[in-house]
């Protein structure tokens, strides 16, 4: 099966033009996890958004760092009295100068607020990412599932018309054949839920990796094999600290502290600083240097301080509750995919081979003339209820798999 390594290196390591193989397959247009995900690089409006959302957040940031413009004015004034004439002409620049310590503490806060961006854009690429390693694996459980109970069906179809000819002939009874009647129409019902349920799934996964007006279904072309990767739940707890949501919470604390530490000064206005060059029509000129300094009489900023100390506390809050929802939800998908692996290894494979050592020795009995039609009916719903089951344990574990990798922050190798 092929496949990719988790995380935004994922998203930003795929090349903007990189084209999706299709192969076509009964009228279906196929794709490997490794193409989807590409795909979904390239189309995923949800994708877009979140790229959307980190880049207004940077370019905020980078807003609320930058140094106020200096000002250039020129004052041209003429004047006259009793007929005589006199002018006036000042050139010169404003600036409005910032203290040292609030210049810092801006750019500090654009820098956490711009790192924490890409966290956040980097945790929602990977919640993305595994929507798409979901839907990919139930499609493919979806086709296994609609093959399987097609199968069945076919089998029961065949019994079915022989029984309406040996009803004919007398050789069997008229229960049996009802018996059988019945179970061709629950058959032909399953097997036409299971299209319906097939159909959905590729639908999903065209929606979550295809642009717009591309084909409205999309089916695996890989098939879901072996058992995942084992891993102790001990390392996955382990990546907890790696978990780039928390990176982000952790951030957008710092960028909140930095900011309260600007609100504090704010309290001490800005000078303002003025140079510019006078002349006087009677010859005299000269430089004139001014300073403009607000006193902090009626405002003091004390809404402002307020205002960025309740930020901060709550971001403090924030960090606290996602670490405490993170560390649940990391160690809810390390049970699960404990159990999910651990049901696969013991009984998922064995399930899938005795159903067709079952299906085999119906086949066989019945041609003997050892199974007679409603045992083999019987025999067949085994066969399919059983190799449904095993695919459902195949699919959960690769899904529980897939979870973990989401839940430990996209960290290690998929294989």
């Amino acid at each position: 099966m092929r496949l990719m390594r988790v995380g935004v290196v994922l998203l930003a390591g795929v090349p903007a033009s990189a084209p999706v193989v299709l192969q076509g397959q009964e009228g279906v247009p196929r794709v490997t996890l490794a193409e989807a995900l590409a795909a979904f690089a390239e189309n995923s409006p949800a994708l877009r958004i979140a790229r959307a959302e980190a880049a207004e957040i940077a370019g905020r940031a980078r807003q609320y760092r930058s140094y106020v413009n200096p000002a250039f004015s020129l004052l041209r004034e003429d004047l006259s009295l009793s007929g005589e004439d006199y002018w006036e002409t000042t050139a010169g620049l404003i600036q409005r100068v910032e203290w040292p310590g609030r210049t810092v503490a801006r750019g500090v806060a654009a820098r956490h607020a711009i790192t924490g961006a890409g966290a956040r854009f980097q945790a929602d690429s990977l919640q993305l990412a595994y929507d798409v390693r979901e839907a990919y694996v139930a499609a493919w459980l979806a086709e296994e599932a609609e093959r399987t109970i097609g199968q069945a069906a076919e089998m029961i179809q065949v019994v079915t018309r022989a029984a309406e000819q040996r009803l004919e002939a007398g050789d069997i009874s008229g229960y049996e054949t009802r018996r059988l009647r019945l179970g061709r129409i629950q058959a032909e019902k399953d097997e036409a839920d299971a299209e319906l349920r097939t159909r959905a799934a590729r639908r999903l996964l065209a929606s979550l990796v295809l642009p717009q007006g591309s084909p409205q279904e999309l089916g695996p072309a890989d098939a879901i094999r072996g058992v995942p990767p084992a891993i102790t739940a001990g390392i996955a707890l382990d990546a907890l600290s790696r978990r780039p949501d928390l990176e982000a919470a952790a951030r957008e604390l710092d960028a909140a502290r930095a900011r309260h530490r600007v609100a504090n000064l704010d309290w001490v206005p800005d000078p303002t600083l003025s140079l510019a060059y006078k002349e006087h029509a009677d010859g005299f000129r000269g430089a004139t240097l001014g300073v403009d300094l607000p006193l902090p009489i009626f405002n003091r900023a004390g809404g402002a301080r307020e205002e960025a100390a309740a930020r901060e506390s709550a971001a403090t809050s924030s960090l606290e509750l996602l670490r405490r929802r993170a560390e649940l939800d990391l160690v809810d998908a390390s049970d699960r995919y404990s159990v999910a692996r651990e049901r696969l290894e013991g009984t998922g494979e064995g399930i899938m081979a005795e159903a067709e050592v079952l299906l085999s020795a119906a086949r066989a009995a019945y041609d003997e003339g050892e199974m007679t039609l409603v045992e083999f009916l019987d025999a067949t719903g085994a066969f399919r209820d059983a190799r449904l089951s095993a695919l459902t344990l195949r699919a959960e574990a690769w899904m529980a798999w897939y979870n973990l990798l989401r839940a430990m922050g996209g960290t290690g190798e998929e294989s």
